[in-house]
């Protein structure tokens, strides 16, 4: 029987320096956010979720493979941006892969997780590939769990490390991955129409700039940190990319906004989506679900075993 390894309460660098045991490998997708506790760096994407679809439909019957089906009437039939051809379901467009996957239920989604875990258990860890990238652990057997994160894995996660900043869109730091394009309001007539309807102050040497999460509102007034919502000119699909948008300190990308990320406990979602004001949205809220919607998704937290040989 092998040993499981037990791992210390802190230093997460320490392993693998002068230590018996090695560091903890980072499972595919993930970044790591604790102590052996990693994170998907995007929420789970329509294509992540058509792959999982198209095992389901080769290892199992068909009766289970129609259980797993997202709820597509969240979504009206989308037309593929890159083709001509008639619109699809949101989650089958080609266009749209990399846009979150929605319509999903809660045990579809610890389905998922399982599935996961399983593949990458086989066909990961214990590939070649793996071992020859990791030759200090020939000698453990290293396995992978995910999982939806429990409320506080979430918010530990997406707090990224870092404290809350002092204005009302800063409740999670985000590292800039380019410097953000000041709007003059002398310059804009479609901010200030919005401004007018929404009846708010705004100085004619004010400055606007876009705010970094896909949230109800989309802007905010430098001087008076005055957030508003100001429809785009043009119609767009309400939900972005999952690599869109700055990551936060551990690099997890869109985990404000986008979509409301499902934890374990089952009616409970966090971080807020396309629908949520950032009025009074905080790590520690909770958005509330009973079903599949088109608001919400979600992403896993992984933990792994490493044993003795």
């Amino acid at each position: 029987m092998g040993i499981a390894v037990l791992l210390p309460l802190s230093g997460w660098g320490q392993q693998g320096r002068g230590s018996a045991v090695p560091a903890l490998p980072e499972p595919p997708g993930t970044v790591r956010v604790g102590e052996n506790l990693f994170m998907d760096e995007t929420e789970v994407a329509n294509i992540h979720w058509l792959e999982y679809l198209h095992f389901t439909r080769r290892d199992s019957s068909l009766a289970y493979y129609r259980t797993q089906l997202p709820d597509s009437t969240g979504w009206q039939p989308v037309p593929d941006p890159e083709q001509t051809g008639p619109a699809q379901a949101y989650f089958r467009a080609p266009g749209y892969r990399y846009y979150p996957a929605t319509g999903i239920r809660y045990e579809q989604a610890r389905a998922y997780c399982r599935w996961r875990s399983a593949v990458v258990n086989r066909s990961y860890f214990q590939g070649p590939e793996f071992r020859k990238q990791h030759p200090e652990l020939r000698d453990y057997t290293v396995t992978v769990e995910y999982r939806l994160p429990t409320e506080a894995e979430w918010e530990q996660a997406a707090a990224g490390g870092l404290a809350a900043g002092p204005r009302p869109f800063e409740l999670v730091q985000t590292r800039s991955v380019r410097k953000p394009k000041p709007q003059k309001l002398n310059e804009s007539d479609d901010l200030v129409a919005c401004l007018d309807a929404l009846h708010l102050a705004h100085p004619a040497t004010e400055t606007a700039y876009e705010l970094p999460y896909n949230l109800r509102e989309n802007y905010y007034l430098a001087s008076s940190n005055q957030v508003f919502a100001c429809a785009p000119v043009k119609e767009k699909f309400p939900l972005q990319p999952i690599t869109i948008g700055p990551p936060n300190g551990f690099g997890l990308q869109n985990v404000i906004g986008n979509v409301a990320e499902m934890t374990a406990t089952k009616g409970v979602a966090k971080g807020g989506s396309f629908k949520t004001s950032i009025q009074g949205l905080t790590l520690g809220g909770r958005q509330a679900y009973t079903g599949p919607e088109n608001w919400l998704g979600f992403r896993c937290l992984a933990t792994v075993r490493m044993v003795k040989r």
